[in-house]
Formats: C-alpha cells, structure tokens, sequence
C-alpha cells in the first residue's frame, strides 16, 4: 500500500521527489504511515462514504472480440452513460461477485464525473454480514473500490511513446461500484477529506509494476548520514512534507527493524504470487523470475506484473479472469448462457425485444458479435476450464461433448425466438373454443355437467332435500407432434447458424398456424357439420330434433338470419330441460366471402329511424378466418357459458417445448420441437350453423 497525500480528497497527488540511493541519517525521521485513519468523507450514521470509482487509467484486459488489450476509458460526460449509477438502484457489489444476493454490501445514492473522474457516494447496508465489511472502510483499512462496466465502443489510438496500439472505450456504462482489497485504477479509493490546515493521507494500492515506498519526511536542518545502510531499490518515488522541528530523532535499531520487517513482507509479496503462478506456468519459467526479483528490489505487484508478461508470451494458454469490471467470468454460467442465448434471438429475429435489464442495457448486447466458438470457449471458462482451445476445429468438437453446456445454449435460444413467435400469434379458434388442459395423454372424458337442481324452501327446523345432477360426456384426445433439426461441427467451425436460427425463428408462428389449421379441420369436417358425438351419434351440427342448431336451407347473412340463429340457440335446453346461458357476447364466425356482410350486420350505426338501427351492434363479434370455405357461416354462444369445441396442452407444457440431444454416430445437436395439443367436441346447444347460398 503507497501512503499518497491527496489534498481535498480528490485532487491528484502531487509528483513525488527522486528516492535516496540509502537509508536517512541519524537526523532524518521516517514516518512508517502504519497507523491507518478514517476517511472524513464516512459518515458513520448514514453508513454512507464519498469514492473515486474511476480515473480512466489504462489497464491489461481480455476483450473476447479483441484479445489482449491495453485499454483505456474515457471520462468525458460525452462517453460516460451515468444512467444506471444515478439511478440510486445501482449496486455496491463484494469484489465484483454477482452469484448471489449476498455479495450485495448496499447501494450507489449519487454519482457523478468531474475533472476526468468518476465520483459517487456509496450506502452500505445495515445487514449483519455487511457490518464487517463497513467496519474496515470505516476505520479506513480497506480503501480501494473497482467499477464494473460494458463498452459499447472502442476506438484504437497508437501511443507515440511504446507504439502500442490502445484501445479507448470512447461509449462505456458503469453499472456498478465494488469494493476489492487490489483496484485495476490506483486512484480508485474511498476519499478522505482533509481538515482545516492539513492535508489528508489516503492509503491507495498501486498499479502493477509501481513501487510501493513508505513516505519520508526531511527535517528542515540535514543531520550527518549513518555510518552504514542497506540500499534501497533505486526509482523509488517518495512524497515529502515538512515536520514538526519539535520531533526527537529517530531510534536507529528502530529503523533497522523496520527494514528488515518491510523486506521480509516484500518477499513474502513475491512468494504469494510466484505460488498463484504455479498452476499456469512451468517451475523453469517461474525460478528465474522469482530470483531476479528478490534481487531487483521488485515488490509482489511488480512480480505480479513480470509473471502476467511471462504467461502471455507463453502463447496458447489456460483460461486467464477478465478485468473485474468487464468480463463476464464473475457471473453465473448460467447467466452468462442466458445473455447468449439472448444475443442469438437478437442476431436471428429483427424486432426481437431480449428480455435482460431494460431492453438494450441487457447483458446480451456484450456477445452480439461473437462466433459459436467464441460462445462455447467462454462457456468452458465460466465453467472452470484451466484448458480451452482457440482453434474452432476443436471448440467444435468440444461442443458436442456430453459436459458441454452449448445444447443447453442452442435450447434456450430456440425457446426464446419460438416463444417470441408464438405468443404474440392470436389464432381465431381461440375465441370460439374453451380451453380445458389435459392431465395426460389418456382419453380425457369432458363431462357437460346439467344444471344445479332448482332449489327448494327451508322449513323451518327442515331438511335439505337430496339433489341429482344429470351429465353427459364426450372423449378428447391429446396428441403430440414435433419437428427437429441438426446442429453439426461443420456448421459451427464454419460459423453459420442460419438453418438453426431460421427453423427457431419460423417455427414459433408456423405453431401458431398448425394450431389454427387443426381446429378448423374439425370444425370443417362432414361439410360444415362437425364430427359425430357420442350422444345422440350425431354431427355437432344437424336439422331435426337430435340437435335443431342448423338452418335446413342456406340463407344469405344479415340482422334477420343472424336474429333466426340466435332465437334457435335461445330454445336449446340443459340436460336438465332449463335454457341454456348463452353469454354477454356472441361470436359470428365467417370466411372471407362473407366478411363485408358480418361486419355490416354488426357494425354500429346512426339510425334516424328505428327500424333501420342495428339491432346486433355491441353483442354479436364477427370473427373472420380464411379457413371457413364457401359462404358457410356459425354463430356461437360464449365458449365459457355455453361451450362446443374444446382445446388444451398437457398440464405445465402450454404451447411448443424444446429439447436438444446427440445425433447418432456424427458429432452434432439434434433440436427438436415438441407440442402436445388436443382439440375435440363435447355439446351442440351453444351454437348455429348456417350452409349459407
């Protein structure tokens, strides 16, 4: 940790003075910062604290589109979307871990950019397993705060002193603030404010590759050097103030003792990074490196730092976490595969809505140009994978291994973009037919319970009279259909999803229409009558007294014939010999032939005279549908009070599934579309049917 005097809190630190090539003499006085202070900016009863989440400072990173980069953010307002941190629901997340809700520590109350910084006042929660966490920012033990953020652009600019090409995120969106024990931004930390007179000493880790001296401060009159010191590591900076001239002079055993403590934690720094290394590097590349930098004076960030460059020049190498604020690797995998899933619907659907944060600020927007490969490779390292190819040939191949979660990715795809589809979709059977869901694929017995017997009176003291209810039943029967297709190696090495994303874009609405087409089968079957029910064995439609519900001749439509269907609906009887309930609307169903004449027989209108108004206006609904031939038209009952045809999905599976399996003998993704549905007839009484001419 580097003690830097920070006058006002937030202004930056001012350049620090060349480091002694030796220790200070006998005169000198070393101030070890060791006594930690709370920052002013904490306010104790509000548990709330002023920080610097961001100054922009480039920094390494893995962008998965581009690699490796240096990159670098822009704090101008015109680049900052201060959207999500000012709307006061931002969280203050424990080190950048989103797995649950209690790696929630409290919440960001205001934020703003100033002088090419982020500032924004943090309230830590009141929860017991918050308290330890507030207690080492109040007492100013932990100080350092890291922002997580998406780029939305980035712009590569050469820098004229390495040559390096730099990567500034010129469009960048803060989302949320976390406090970590290492910032990637040496200047992102809790502010202290300094008081009247005195300048306030904010304790801030460094960047990696930073040296990291104690402060020393000069007394005005120079004493002699000491007779002997070790030597410091040259280019150290230092920052000097002026001290009390009442101070007396340093012990000297003291400050040997000092020495020795601060060189046996600098290498116990470099021996806990050499020991992280361990697992991606071989002992011959890490031993040299751990030498040279006990001998170098190096501290354990700067070993930190020769360590990364190692592990990166090694070329193909195992899985290595993003920058906190970026990546998606600190968030469940399963959220990673939903955000995906979501980018492939966005990609494959114009006009598909991703159902993430608010539409566009949805994680999704993060992996809309990604490859498959690039897709599956990201999913084995949210998964854990130490190892993971980058060639596409064998990410391919790794796909299609039983721990793979990339079926997983293509089901949830298809069910995003089939559902997109298909629930929009309104097929017209649905406003004459009743809904009733099956418990199984057993012929389901729809009864058509007779009404309540009549009540009677209570004498008093008397006995309530034994009822009957008389019923009648027809059978419906679910059925299943299904489609599939197949996901193979070629089609993900060669990066085309098309035919995957076409089928899961299509087959939402193509559902929708099955659906549709099967109903009116039935209804259209036996020219318009319906088909036989068990009582009666009769159409659902017929002339005569089994059903009286059909005109024995053909008429043409209009308020009369309407008037005619509706009185011989009106005369149809319960099972138990009451009048039907007919509904407070009726529908009138019609092909395309007959369109004009429903919707002027229902149609309301300004009659002067009374015999010219329109009768039906306001309770008769036209529904037309292309699939009801010739000029036949039906009139029907509200399917809730009075039901004729009805539909269902197996119970806890309304409309398409998908699921996803191996293919036989090649390596590949069956995906298959599953759809249980039943449609059928169970009564006559709510309904008319007229041949038409």
């Amino acid at each position: 940790m580097t003690d830097i005097i920070e006058p006002g809190g937030g202004d930056p630190a001012p350049e620090p003075a060349a480091a002694p090539d030796r220790l200070p003499a006998a005169g000198q006085l070393i101030l070890a910062q060791r006594a930690i202070t709370a920052p002013a900016t904490v306010d104790r009863a509000a548990r709330t604290v002023e920080v610097v989440w961001s100054t922009g400072a480039r920094a390494r990173n893995f962008v998965p589109a581009l690699g490796l980069i240096t990159e670098e953010l822009e704090m101008s307002p015109n680049a900052v979307r201060m959207d999500a941190l000012r709307s006061g629901r931002a969280p203050v997340l424990d080190t950048h871990r989103r797995g649950g809700a209690r790696d929630v520590l409290g919440r960001v109350t205001a934020a703003r950019l100033e002088r090419g910084r982020g500032y924004a006042t943090l309230q830590f929660s009141t929860a017991a397993d918050v308290e330890p966490v507030w207690q080492r920012i109040a007492d100013g033990t932990l100080r350092a705060v890291s922002v997580g953020y998406r780029v939305h652009r980035y712009v590569p600019r050469p820098d004229a002193a390495t040559g390096e090409t730099i990567q500034r995120a010129v469009d960048w969106e803060p989302f949320e603030i976390s406090v970590v024990p290492v910032p990637v931004d040496r200047d992102a930390s809790v502010r202290g404010e300094a008081p009247q007179g005195a300048p306030a000493i904010a304790i801030e880790p460094a960047l990696p590759g930073e040296n990291t001296p104690m402060p020393e401060t000069t007394p005005e009159a120079p004493a002699a050097p000491a007779p002997s010191a070790p030597p410091t590591p040259p280019q150290e900076p230092t920052v000097t103030t002026t001290p009390e001239p009442t101070r007396a002079a340093p012990d000297l055993d003291a400050v040997r003792a000092e020495a020795q403590r601060a060189e046996r934690e600098r290498i116990a720094g470099i021996d806990a990074a050499v020991e992280a290394a361990r697992a991606l590097l071989p002992v011959e590349r890490i031993t040299p490196i751990r030498a040279e930098a006990i001998a170098a004076g190096w501290t354990g960030d700067q070993a930190r730092r020769a360590l990364f460059d190692a592990l990166v020049a090694r070329g193909p190498r195992p899985s290595i976490p993003a920058r906190p604020e970026t990546g998606p690797s600190h968030d469940d995998p399963a959220q990673i595969l939903d955000a995906m899933a979501e980018a492939l619907a966005a990609r494959a659907m114009p006009g598909y809505q991703p159902q993430g944060e608010n539409g566009r600020a949805g994680r999704h927007a993060e992996f809309m140009g990604w490859r498959p490969s690039d897709m599956i490779g990201e999913l084995l390292r949210a998964r854990g994978e130490r190892s993971v190819p980058r060639n596409p040939t064998l990410l391919a191949e790794r796909a299609f291994h039983t721990s793979s979660d990339f079926p997983l990715l293509l089901a949830a795809a298809a069910n995003k973009m089939l559902l997109a589809a298909y629930q929009p979709a309104q097929p017209t059977y649905r406003q004459i037919f009743l809904r009733r869901d099956f418990r199984d694929f057993k012929p389901h017995r729809h009864l058509r319970i007779g009404d309540f017997p009549t009540l009677l009176p209570l004498a008093e003291n008397g006995e309530i009279q034994v009822g009957t209810m008389s019923e009648s039943q027809e059978i419906v029967l679910l059925q299943t259909f299904a489609r599939r297709i197949r996901v193979t190696r070629p089609m993900l090495v060669n990066d085309d999803l098309g035919a995957f994303t076409d089928f899961a874009a299509a087959i939402g609405r193509r559902v929708a229409e099955f659906e549709n087409a099967t109903a009116y089968n039935l209804l259209n079957s036996a020219n318009g009558e319906g088909p036989t029910l068990t009582t009666g064995s009769a159409p659902v439609f017929a002339t005569g007294a089994a059903r009286a519900n059909k005109a024995s001749t053909g008429t043409v439509l209009d308020t009369s014939t309407i008037g005619a269907g509706r009185t011989a609906i009106m005369k149809q009887r319960t099972l138990d010999g009451l009048p039907i309930s007919m509904g407070q609307t009726m529908r009138l169903l019609v092909g395309p032939n007959l369109e004009l004449a429903a919707r002027q027989a229902t149609v309301v209108v300004q009659a002067s005279e009374i015999g010219k108004a329109n009768v039906f206006a306001g309770f008769v609904q036209p529904v037309i549908e292309p699939l009801i031939g010739a000029n036949r038209w039906y009139l029907f009952s509200d399917p809730v009070a009075a039901p004729v045809y009805v539909y269902g999905y197996l119970n806890g599976a309304e409309g398409p599934q998908v699921t996803t399996g191996p293919v036989q003998g090649a390596d590949g993704v069956e995906v298959s579309v599953i759809f249980d549905f039943g449609v059928g007839a169970i009564d006559w009484r709510g309904a008319w049917f007229n041949p038409g001419t």
